[in-house]
């Protein structure tokens, strides 16, 4: 009964084993792991982070644990490929048992592959040409990396515009019409020293069409179009102006202001006072404006 007794002790070890006889470089073969053992017992198959030297594995497939009478298969399939050239491949792949705070390596027998060998006579010694010259490589314009920043480009102005376009158009709005006056104010300003230094008619013709030049953009009406009567008509009979174009007329068709060059300076001064309210005006509803 001795030999029995020492038989039944001895560990069983996992079956491996091949799917083909013989492969080419680089062609996936499968690699079978069988092993059967207790059901009590605890037991692991060799995973990704195994080395399967000399074959790298490419994939695997384990199957679910069969238990019938008291004993378990645990099976596994890895699909296998080697670039090594030597003519005959081995392998064995473990099973891993857990007992309590030890593992226990059972290997299953080796089993061999052949690759095939598609090279039979080869020329000794190899005659191998040697070029150091540098090859020239056409430049190639990177049209995806330049496409990809439009777009982005595109998109951020996009969002920019959404969060903040009425703001910056308001400030855009508020900065032409500050330029505007201060270009306006600073040429009336000088045809009205002109007309105190020379009391020449023409600087005062030139400081009122400059006027109703300034006066018909701000406004985005033809005021430079119309007469004395319509733009007063047309600011709702403002005595101020009324009275300054009035007296403007006098001096450059009437050729009297050598007689009343103090009431001309100050239809002038009257004029240069209306255009500063009204660019005031427009500067406040401009601020003011939330939807334009």
């Amino acid at each position: 009964m001795l030999p029995f007794s020492v038989l039944g002790q001895q560990q069983r070890l996992p079956l491996g084993q091949f799917s083909r006889d013989s492969i080419q470089l680089g062609e996936l073969v499968e690699y079978t792991l069988v092993y059967r053992h207790p059901a009590a017992e605890e037991v692991v198959l060799p995973a990704e982070k195994y080395n399967f030297s000399p074959f790298e594995l490419v994939r695997k497939s384990f199957h679910p644990t069969v238990t019938m009478g008291g004993i378990s298969t645990d099976s596994a399939i890895y699909t296998l490929r080697t670039f090594e050239t030597n003519a005959a491949q081995q392998l064995s792949l473990p099973v891993f048992i857990l007992r309590e705070q030890d593992t226990v390596h059972v290997f299953a027998a080796t089993r061999e592959v052949h690759v095939k060998q598609l090279v039979s006579n080869l020329a000794e010694p190899l005659q191998v040409k040697a070029i150091t010259d540098l090859a020239l490589v056409e430049e190639r314009f990177n049209w995806p990396v330049v496409l990809l920043w439009v777009i982005a480009s595109i998109t951020f102005l996009t969002l920019v515009w959404l969060i903040f376009g009425q703001s910056i158009r308001r400030k855009y709005k508020l900065y032409r019409l500050r330029k505007d006056h201060l270009y306006y104010a600073s040429r009336f300003n000088s045809h009205k020293d002109r007309f105190e230094k020379s009391g020449a008619p023409v600087s005062i013709e030139k400081a009122v069409t400059l006027w109703k030049n300034y006066l018909t953009k701000m406004e985005r009406k033809a005021i430079n179009s119309f007469t004395t009567k319509e733009i007063v008509e047309f600011y709702d009979n403002d005595e101020e102006v009324n009275t300054a174009l009035r007296i403007c007329d006098k001096a450059i068709y009437g050729n009297l202001q050598s007689e009343s060059e103090g009431e001309t300076n100050l239809a002038l001064s009257m004029l240069r006072r209306f255009a500063k309210a009204r660019y005031k005006t427009h500067r406040e509803l401009i601020s003011n404006a939330r939807t334009r």
